[in-house]
């Protein structure tokens, strides 16, 4: 693309000519005319500006969107990520659009002409940059936060979906993983993602005219990594189900068979598998779309601990066999009602 007039040719040409105000208007309105600066071709100033207003609608939709979004929600991911990538899609062909690029190059030029005949008493100074300009860089600092943020968001998801394949057929069929839940989730990778995009907001937002092309940031990054933790006590809970049932089942049987030194041993195992964490939550977050909410199983590993206490207590050699039995059946009447909470 022509690049346009030399400009430095251009202030010597003013300078050499006693000229007045009028007088150099006259000329560049010629110039202008003549087709020096601005071709036929070139796109109107309102072309480009609707352009640029389309990239940000985009993202002030999408940045509403995150606003009124419960970020500590794992099941909100998904949808966010198609969100946010079809705005960086918008972003990413506007700011390569011919008719923004040309029509940004046009008002930088108009700029920098101004800022020559500002030397004549009546013309004022322009700012540092053109509006277009400053409206393209913005957006392209809005694309860098919301390019972080995908990623981001799009591990949030993945780990999500894979704990979600595998919480099913654990919790019905006690089918165990390949690996731990918990490795699935790379907690260390996850959160230096979120701070660096955390910090991509921060330098973004220090641009008070971008306020309404992004959320809070910070409100953001702070509930993503509280959706980092909701992750990782799914996984937590998956695991404890399905070692916690392991031990005691094999405690159930050692105790059938008269073996209570063993039974206990196998039972206590059981309930050192229920980690203090999953007794006490109240958030209602689940890791698949019927799936049990973190208070569920709350709920259930407190009457499951509450069954192997009761089993463990079956299993002191002296209290007589009446004793024994009433203890076990009471014990396993709480594991068969912490089934049901799961079940429901």
């Amino acid at each position: 693309m022509d690049e346009g007039p030399d400009l430095d040719t251009l202030r010597d040409w003013i300078g050499e000519r006693d000229l007045t105000r009028r007088e150099v208007l006259t000329a560049i309105a010629a110039v202008t005319g003549s087709g020096w600066v601005f071709r036929d071709q070139f796109p109107t100033a309102g072309n480009t500006d609707a352009r640029l207003a389309e990239a940000e609608e985009s993202a002030s939709s999408v940045a509403e969107r995150l606003e009124v979004s419960d970020l500590r929600d794992p099941l909100v991911m998904s949808g966010l990520t198609l969100a946010i990538e079809r705005t960086i899609e918008t972003i990413n062909e506007v700011l390569h659009d011919r008719t923004v690029t040309q029509g940004v190059w046009i008002a930088e030029q108009q700029r920098q002409l101004t800022n020559i005949l500002s030397n004549i008493p009546g013309i004022a100074s322009p700012p540092a940059q053109s509006h277009p300009a400053k409206r393209l860089a913005r957006l392209e600092d809005v694309l860098s936060y919301y390019q972080n943020l995908d990623r981001v968001l799009e591990h949030a998801a993945s780990t999500q979906r894979i704990l979600e394949a595998i919480e099913r057929p654990a919790l019905f069929y006690r089918e165990r993983p390949e690996q731990p839940p918990s490795t699935f989730l790379d907690i260390a990778t996850i959160e230096a993602k979120n701070k660096n995009t955390r910090r991509t907001g921060e330098r973004v937002s220090s641009d008070t005219s971008v306020d309404m092309l992004l959320p809070a940031t910070e409100e953001v990054a702070t509930q993503i990594s509280m959706q980092i933790r909701v992750q990782h006590r799914h996984s937590t809970a998956i695991q404890s189900y399905l070692d916690s049932a392991s031990h005691f089942e094999d405690g159930a049987r050692q105790h059938e068979q008269g073996n209570l030194d063993q039974a206990e041993s196998n039972l206590r195992a059981a309930k050192e598998a229920i980690p203090a964490e999953l007794l006490e939550s109240e958030l209602s977050y689940s890791i698949s779309t019927h799936g049990p909410t973190l208070r569920t199983y709350a709920t259930h590993f407190t009457k499951r601990k509450k069954g192997i206490t009761q089993l463990i207590a079956a299993c002191e050699s002296e209290i007589d066999s009446s004793t024994q039995n009433s203890r076990f059946n009471e014990g396993l009447s709480h594991l068969i009602d912490a089934r049901g909470v799961i079940s429901q």
